[in-house]
């Protein structure tokens, strides 16, 4: 490196000392020296500008870069700060498209573009120049000036180009680790989304699903959005939605202009999140005027693949998983998914300090009605009882098939007593029997009062179930 900053300079030492005096092609060279050893480029520049006030006696000096179509100020440096009101910039000098490799000259300032190999990067603006420095050799120094800045630029902006692409790489990296290793879809939107603003540098976002229904719904925003504001972003969005929700379909990345919020956010971008069963939805991110640039814009759809493919990972798992618990014929629990949400229900009505019953349920004339009408009349009669059980309870009790004709449930915070017989009795009756000539016997055991894990439970309930069977069927033994 050392090397090529020695051969570097040897070059402009030779151009500059045949343009202009030796005085200033020592700034000059001095200048680039100190700026090869500055790492952050906006120092640099600062430091180029200032000595272009030496330079070319002139009120003020910027370099303007060109970003996304726009030439927008990144170092200016004035002669005296009280001249910063009078004599600041306008937003765009000049009509930077017609300048090419010229010189724009008035009265007033010079106007040099930045280009380098036909790549436009920018301009470099001297204002309120003195006379003495309007001479035919400064417009030779200063276009030799430009030629030397312009590498400059071109070869830091490579190198900043180079380490954010490999640190947003290495973040996808460990990203990819991270959210193939997520165990349920809100922790695996809500790393994603706080990956995606250390990646791209935004302030915030959200997921926008499908729910049930074909709906749309607003999932784990990150940033700015999670906090509490009376920017009612939530409604603004579900009116977009309304508005251009085939665009919701498209899988094309778009964006809009938004206005009217307390950010000053200008623009929102919205990119879509694919699976292998078509776009579930999107990754909307809020910015203040940013536009993706190319190797972003490969980073993040790069980025959205993962979370794509990792979505659909859980959502296989946890369907797996719900096919496991399920038993097959009735579609409510079987035994292994009970006993796992019972386990749950221990644990939570232990911290509560409540209680919960334990009912195992066996079907009377069971085999008779299958001997007799045939298996499909008795898978049919049991389909429409899981169902009829399932409606009699509540949305937090539990309910599962755990055997041929044995049905069990979990009644949740109610203890056994007369009040608690009779819900037992009335569910009962909601079960329809007979409508198949069938009975029902109950076995009925407390948690925590008689028993605290789960075989323990299922072993007395079923004890009674069958002492009340062996006395006469059609009884609910709780004692």
């Amino acid at each position: 490196m050392k090397g090529e900053e020695s051969v570097q300079l040897q070059s402009i030492e030779k151009r500059v000392s045949s343009g202009h005096s030796p005085s200033c092609a020592e700034i000059l060279l001095s200048t680039i020296q100190e700026m090869n050893r500055e790492e952050n480029l906006l120092k640099a520049l600062d430091l180029f500008t200032q000595r272009s006030l030496v330079l070319f006696d002139c009120d003020v000096a910027a370099i303007y870069l060109l970003e996304q179509g726009k030439y927008k100020p990144f170092s200016v440096s004035f002669r005296d700060d009280k001249d910063r009101e009078t004599l600041m910039l306008r937003e765009f000098p000049q009509d930077f498209r017609e300048i090419g490799t010229e010189v724009v000259e008035t009265d007033e300032e010079w106007v040099l573009a930045l280009s380098h190999f036909g790549k436009t990067l920018g301009a470099y603006v001297l204002k309120g120049r003195r006379s003495q420095c309007r001479d035919e050799g400064s417009a030779v120094f200063v276009k030799q000036v430009i030629s030397i800045i312009s590498s400059f630029i071109f070869e830091r902006i490579l190198k900043i180009d180079s380490l954010s692409r490999e640190q947003a790489l290495t973040l996808l990296l460990r990203g990819t680790e991270i959210l193939v290793r997520a165990d349920s879809e809100e922790q695996l939107l809500s790393e994603a989304g706080e990956m995606a603003m250390e990646i791209l540098f935004l302030p915030g976002g959200f997921f926008l699903l499908e729910g049930a229904g074909g709906t749309w719904e607003i999932r784990s925003p990150f940033g700015r959005l999670k906090q509490e504001m009376e920017w009612d972003w939530r409604t603004w969005v579900r009116q977009y939605i309304s508005k251009e929700e085939c665009c919701l379909r498209s899988a094309k990345v778009h964006f809009f202009d938004i206005e009217n919020n307390p950010f000053k956010w200008e623009r929102v971008w919205i990119h879509p999140l694919q699976t292998h069963s078509g776009v579930v939805g999107e990754l909307w991110l809020m910015n203040a005027g940013k536009y993706l640039n190319d190797q972003e814009q490969e980073i993040l759809t790069a980025f959205i693949r993962v979370v794509g493919v990792a979505l659909e990972t859980i959502r296989q798992r946890e369907e797996l998983a719900r096919l496991a618990n399920t038993d097959r014929l009735t579609g409510i629990l079987n035994r292994q998914g009970f006993e796992q949400r019972v386990r749950e229900e221990i644990a939570s009505t232990l911290r509560r300090d409540s209680r919960f019953l334990f009912l195992v349920l066996d079907l009377d004339r069971f085999k008779q009605l299958n001997d007799t009408l045939g298996h499909p009349m008795g898978d049919r009669a049991l389909k429409e009882i899981a169902q009829n059980l399932r409606c009699a309870v509540r949305e937090q009790d539990i309910v599962a098939r755990t055997g041929g004709d044995e049905f069990t449930v979990v009644l949740t915070d109610i203890a056994l007593n007369e009040e608690s017989l009779t819900v037992i009795e009335r569910m009962r009756k909601s079960m329809h029997l007979e409508e198949y000539n069938l009975g029902v016997s109950i076995g009925v055991a407390e948690f925590p009062t008689e028993g605290r894990t789960y075989d323990e439970l299922y072993r007395l309930a079923d004890q009674r179930l069958y002492r009340g069977k062996n006395s006469g069927k059609g009884n609910i033994i709780a004692d």
